[in-house]
Parts: structure tokens; sequence; C-alpha cells
């Protein structure tokens, strides 16, 4: 048995694709790559595979980390090989074996956005107006409820990265991992609440980094 660590990307029609059915769908195509996923024991065995970071539908992303067992050790051949058997818009670009003292997907914090927005358009200024606020103040919804929350503390930096003829793109890095998860589409919500002529049509989430509690890559 040995433990990997996976780097892929998800784009196109991919995006659709939610998180449980992700992982069904990892789960076939090592089968088909001839790959020997290490399963566990008990009544319903299942594979001993885990993804870090669920990507909520219809985000893209370059950045994501599967950790998977497997009964062999991986070459180039192999990866190769679950790339043509993975659907357009899933690859594998990363690939190293998980060694004593490398970063648990458990120690994720932080992940870093870049949001197009379409229908409006905000300036430095204004963003740098509303990062300087004592709170920002939300309704946030749980499994359980809907209550107000201040989600300041999880936006570690919101800047404009550029300007389009429709919109403007914005960069974010959230709180992200088990312990507090911002999602780019509620830090919009709260743009508009609290910039003035700030209005989203439509916007286009892609997931660049993630990154460990230290600020670090996990691969």
């Amino acid at each position: 048995m040995i433990k990997y660590r996976f780097g892929y990307a998800k784009y196109g029609e991919a995006k659709y694709v939610s998180h449980l059915d992700l992982i069904r769908l990892f789960s076939r195509s090592f089968k088909r790559a001839h790959i020997p996923l290490t399963y566990s024991e008990g009544f319903n065995p299942h594979p001993k595979l885990a993804i870090g970071l669920p990507l909520s539908v219809g985000v893209t992303s370059e950045c994501e980390y599967m950790d998977a067992e497997v009964d062999r050790e991986l070459k180039k051949e192999d990866i190769d090989a679950l790339n043509k058997a993975l659907p357009m818009g899933l690859h594998i670009n990363g690939l190293a074996e998980r060694i004593p003292g490398m970063k648990k997907l458990s120690d994720i914090r932080y992940a870093e956005y870049r949001v197009t927005v379409v229908g409006s358009s905000v300036d430095s200024e204004k963003v740098a107006a509303f990062m300087a606020r004592q709170s920002v103040m939300i309704e946030k919804k749980t499994k359980r409820k809907t209550e107000e929350a201040d989600i300041l503390p999880d936006i570690h930096s919101l800047t404009v990265s550029g300007i389009t003829d429709d919109g403007v793109m914005l960069s974010m890095v959230l709180s992200a991992g088990p312990s507090a998860n911002l999602k780019p589409d509620l830090v919009l919500s709260a743009m508009e609440k609290y910039i003035d002529g700030f209005a989203v049509t439509d916007y286009d989430v892609h997931r660049a980094k993630i990154l460990s509690d230290a600020g670090l890559p996990l691969l």
C-alpha cells in the first residue's frame, strides 16, 4: 500500500459534476486505468480516496487535491492512462507520495479565487473602503439555519485585478477548510449590500490556489 497525493484541474463541462459524483467518477477511472486502489475493510468496503476541499458546482479550478491509497508504485505511464480514462474537463496535473510531515488535507486554510463579474464595475478605492469596514454583516446559510454573520475576518484579501467591457475581475483570498469555508458568491452579495452602484447580473468563479495553514500549496 502506497499513499499518494494527486493534483488535478476541473474545467469546462466538468464544473457541473457534483462532489459525490466526482468521487465515483475518479473511482471508475482508476479502475479503467488499471490502477489498484486500496479498499477499506468491513461489510461495505470503499476505496480509500478523499478530495481535499469540495468545489461548488459551476466553479472551475486548476489546483484541486485528492489523496488516494494504491497497491503499487505509480509511474508516469499510470498517470497518462488515468488522464485518458478521465472525461474531458478533468486532468491530473501533479503527483507526490505522501510522506511523514506532509501537510494533511485537513490543514487547508485558504483558497484564492479569480471572479469575473458581469453587469457592474467597481474601482479599487471602493473595494478598499469595503475592506476597511469594522464588519461585513450578511445572511449566511448553514445546514441547520440562516443567520447574520460577520464575514470580514474570513476575507483575507480582495482586490480589483482587471476591468472588462461589461464588468470587472476580482481576486479573492478567503478562509477555506474544515474550520471556515467562505464562498465567493457570499462576498459578492456583501459587496452588493455595502458598495453603492455595485450589482451583479452574472459571474464566473475560478479557484486558482488552495493553501495550507502555513500559506503554502499542499503539493
